[in-house]
């Protein structure tokens, strides 16, 4: 806090906590804040108005043009003012050389130490630079209904970044800001990328003492349209129709519910985003996801029991994903298999092997089946991928019989529609 107003002093230790998202600088004081609410206000209403009068140019630069001229014609002239650019940091700058002719930079030893301790930060960088990048190029694909390439983004984000490093820059990625207020004013073109790397240069090199005049609240204020044309607003309700109880959901026809799992792995995202990083909110959500999938998947199993009119033979459907999250639900929808004929059929048409667990709930069904006195165990229809999968590691499982979804005949003695049971995990 400011600390000479009292107003703000007991609000101190609770501004503290906020030190994540202010970096540790020290809060404004009431005056200065009613001032940079002023200026927001002005700048949203000029974005507003703005293109009525004329399109000559955007509304946001517009909007940034009346703020800096109220800030240094009206509100410095009556004794306060408000933080500018300069005031947090001069964008003045020099025209870039290579680093290896710049003796400004002393670089380091190329040694494995330097490469190790270098390796997170730059992990974490290129993660979040990606995952921004490719978020960014996604939301200005739905607004121009385009499709751009991934692959030629994350290559010219890579080639950048090296780019910058030779000239001693700092990395970067696409700018979602910049991004939408290009949209949103009519820079649809590679121009408009191009024209604003140039006059970012021209601003560094010459037009900087203009830049330094801004006052950095206009700029919030353009952030705030960026922020109101980047959220999905309808998400709020799908949250609010989610966590709501039924009776009240049916009460004001809020029926925007969705799987709660969903919803709370895009609120773990969205925190450890605001706490920490976009890389490690991302992971966080992938992570718990991932949790959930194998939980849900693992309830998903089910298995059919059929017996042939002789009472020859016993087959078993199976249903769902074999994985390891699924391997305990499936072994127990077997039954008392001691009271089984001898001639067992299990099927896999709708099943699917996906890992090594998987496959060692065969051998395990397999074992059971001939421990309980079984002539014959077959595993048929498994799909292409799932036989493919285990004849890779045939000697692992050659007691078995395992059979691809084509290599086998429907059997007219089996009848499904007799004697069956349906079993669900």
């Amino acid at each position: 806090s400011s600390g000479t107003h009292r107003a703000l002093a007991g609000g101190s230790e609770i501004g503290s906590a906020f030190s994540p998202f202010t970096n540790d600088l020290p809060w404004v004081d009431a005056t200065m804040g009613l001032w940079m609410t002023f200026h927001i206000v002005v700048t949203l209403a000029v974005y507003i108005l703005f293109p009525k009068i004329s399109t000559a140019i955007p509304s946001s630069l517009a909007g940034i043009i009346v703020c800096t001229v109220l800030e240094h014609a009206f509100v410095r002239q009556i004794g306060f003012e408000t933080n500018t650019v300069e005031d947090l940091a001069s964008v003045k700058g020099e025209f870039p050389v290579p680093i290896w002719f710049d003796d400004q930079w002393e670089l380091p030893p190329l040694s494995g130490s330097v490469f190790v301790e270098v390796l997170p930060t730059a992990i974490t960088a290129a993660a979040i630079g990606l995952l921004e990048s490719l978020l960014t190029l996604e939301i200005i694909d739905e607004l121009t209904n385009t499709k751009g390439s991934s692959n030629w983004e994350a290559f010219g984000q890579g080639l950048g970044q090296f780019l910058s490093g030779v000239f001693g820059g700092m990395g970067g990625c696409t700018t979602i800001g910049q991004s939408l207020m290009n949209i949103h004013n009519g820079g649809y073109t590679r121009l408009s990328s191009t024209a604003a790397g140039l006059f970012m240069l021209c601003i560094l090199l010459a037009a900087y003492p203009l830049i330094n005049l801004i006052p950095v609240a206009s700029l919030a204020g353009v952030m705030f349209v960026v922020t109101y044309y980047t959220i999905e607003w309808s998400s709020f309700k799908v949250v609010l129709g989610t966590f709501l109880p039924k009776s009240i959901r049916e009460k004001y026809s809020l029926q925007t519910k969705v799987n709660r799992a969903d919803v709370v792995v895009m609120l773990i995202v969205v925190a450890m985003t605001l706490v920490f990083d976009l890389a490690i909110g991302v992971a966080c959500g992938v992570v718990v996801a991932c949790l959930v999938y194998s939980w849900d998947a693992g309830t998903r199993m089910s298995l059919q029991r059929a017996v042939t009119l002789d009472g020859d033979a016993v087959v078993y459907t199976v249903s769902g994903p074999v994985f390891f999250g699924s391997i305990k639900p499936l072994i127990d929808l077997f039954p008392d298999v001691q009271d089984d004929p001898k001639k067992v059929i299990i099927l896999f048409e709708n099943a699917e092997i996906y890992d090594w667990s998987g496959m060692v709930a065969l051998k395990k069904l397999h074992e059971r089946f001939e421990n309980a006195g079984a002539t014959s165990v077959k595993f048929e229809k498994l799909s292409m991928e799932s036989h493919r999968m285990i004849m890779k590691g045939e000697n692992l499982w050659e007691e078995m019989n395992v059979y691809e979804h084509k290599e086998i005949e429907e059997d007219p003695g089996v009848t499904s529609h007799l004697h069956t049971e349906d079993r669900h995990a």
